[in-house]
């Protein structure tokens, strides 16, 4: 495995703030809240360098953590998944705001 400072950084995402639910931070993890009814997403602090701009948060995800690999193809998947909704959720209220 590649040291962190070594690391390939695949994916990069934006999300708003109002989506990061620091109260359920864990110490290995981000939290980022989900729509109504859907939970959290959790990142891995190891595989996500997050950037804090003015109005949004910049992410961006390891290679191995979100491309998919031999192992954990579903949760990769949905990991994919939730990334893509966050974001499209603050591209969505930054056009409407």
């Amino acid at each position: 495995m590649l040291n962190q400072n070594q690391q390939t950084m695949a994916q990069t995402y934006l999300f708003s703030k109002q989506s990061r639910d620091e109260v359920y931070d864990h110490e290995t993890s981000y939290c980022f809240r989900l729509r109504r009814g859907k939970g959290w997403l959790h990142l891995n602090k190891k595989a996500t360098e997050l950037i804090e701009h003015d109005d949004h948060f910049e992410l961006r995800l390891a290679d191995w953590y979100i491309n998919i690999g031999d192992k954990f193809i579903s949760q990769t998947i949905l990991r994919q998944e939730q990334c893509q909704e966050l974001q499209e959720w603050y591209l969505k209220t930054k056009i409407n705001g």
